[in-house]
């Protein structure tokens, strides 16, 4: 081989040493890219489903306690992030790359105009938002690692169709007693029903005292009485105990209902007042005060045999129901609304039965069963900084 062919030859291997090096180089530099894309990617799809975790777990806190024109909404702020996070392990979902902006973030404000997102449920606010259609924005932000969603909706209220029939004021599956003298009628009419509707008082067993009802009631005795369970029925009592468990109104000592913390949504005054589920044999003593009002009327469910007495002068609105008794009651008590006892209903005392459908109709709405999202309104939105 003549010397200049050795020469070519030589400078064809360096040609082809050298492209394989930038060859070996870009692919490094691609597969790098490539991992570091896929670990975006990634990341930004673990912000995406940590922002719909965010959006349920906001919509339980309105179903909890939703915002109303007297109170708060629910605390959504940073006891609240801490729990969430807790839900979510660092390593596979890192804290934000910014100091400056939180794993998580909720904001909910009222859809009426004019649309203030500033706009809080705060008791120190000068002025209360109101919710007339039941209905608010929800947004979530999540920020994992480098990478952040954030969603919006609009939510809106459901309630718990309570089925409590309008008309009826005492329905006792026993017999009801009562005496004679200048205290009677003890059952009243203090706000009518529909005018289509009769005001009734049904007794399974036998009525002891035919003035213990006002003239313009209608007394069913016997099997013209129906059954406990139409009045009031199990369907009811299994949801009222479910959403007493869920939000600490449920009890089965008489001294921890009685002593039960107040809470906005569910029980105002504590106590005995709001949704209140009391599972025991034992009895259940109102004594005097008030409890509930006619806007803001009340449950109060006595379960597991035992029975409901009264012992002052008080008041209370709302619907009492009883797997038991009530007992003649000592002082003049007066319960607005409706009351509902599975044996014998005993009124030889002084308490009073003012039927009132103001009481019955408000707690069709009186509670949220859940917060739902309203169809087509579900959008992403640019992650705020």
């Amino acid at each position: 081989m003549a010397d200049n062919e050795r020469g070519s030859g030589i400078v064809l291997l360096v040609s082809i040493v050298a492209t394989l090096a930038i060859l070996a180089a870009s692919l490094v530099w691609i597969t790098g890219n490539m991992q570091q894309s896929s670990a975006d990617d990634r990341t930004r799809v673990k912000a995406f489903g940590v922002t719909e975790a965010a959006l349920d777990s906001g919509m339980a806190a309105l179903s909890a306690q939703w915002p109303g024109a007297p109170g708060n909404g629910p605390d959504l702020g940073t006891a609240a992030e801490a729990t969430f996070r807790s839900e979510f392990s660092s390593s596979e979902y890192p804290t934000p790359t910014s100091a400056d902006v939180e794993f998580v973030s909720w904001q909910y404000f009222d859809n009426q105009d004019p649309i203030d997102p500033a706009v809080t449920w705060d008791k120190g606010s000068p002025e209360y938002p109101d919710v007339p259609d039941n209905r608010v924005w929800l947004v979530a932000q999540a920020n994992v690692g480098s990478k952040s969603a954030r969603i919006q909706t609009l939510v809106e209220r459901t309630y718990l169709d309570t089925g409590v029939p309008r008309g009826v004021a005492l329905f006792a599956g026993g017999n009801l007693l009562s005496n004679g003298g200048g205290n009677n009628p003890k059952i009243v009419i203090e706000v009518p029903p529909p005018s289509d509707i009769q005001t009734t008082v049904r007794v399974g067993g036998y009525i002891d005292d035919a003035t213990v009802s006002a003239s313009n009631i209608v007394d069913l005795e016997g099997a013209a009485a129906g059954s406990v369970d139409d009045v009031f029925p199990p369907s009811l009592r299994d949801s009222l105990k479910a959403i007493a468990l869920a939000n600490g109104r449920y009890f089965t000592s008489v001294d921890a209902a009685q002593n039960s913390p107040a809470d906005p949504n569910w029980s105002p005054e504590g106590g005995l007042s709001g949704l209140c589920v009391v599972e025991t044999t034992q009895t259940v003593s109102l004594r005097a005060g008030e409890w509930n009002s006619e806007a803001e009327p009340g449950f109060l469910l006595v379960l597991g045999g035992g029975n409901i007495d009264f012992a002052g002068m008080g008041d209370y609105w709302g619907v009492m129901y009883t797997d038991g008794t009530v007992d003649k009651g000592h002082g003049t008590f007066t319960v607005h609304g409706m009351v509902v006892a599975a044996s014998t209903v005993d009124m030889r005392g002084t308490v009073n039965v003012h039927y009132n459908d103001n009481v019955i109709a408000k707690l069709q709405n009186r509670w949220s069963l859940n917060v739902r999202v309203v169809p087509n309104t579900w959008r992403e939105l640019k992650p705020t900084e």
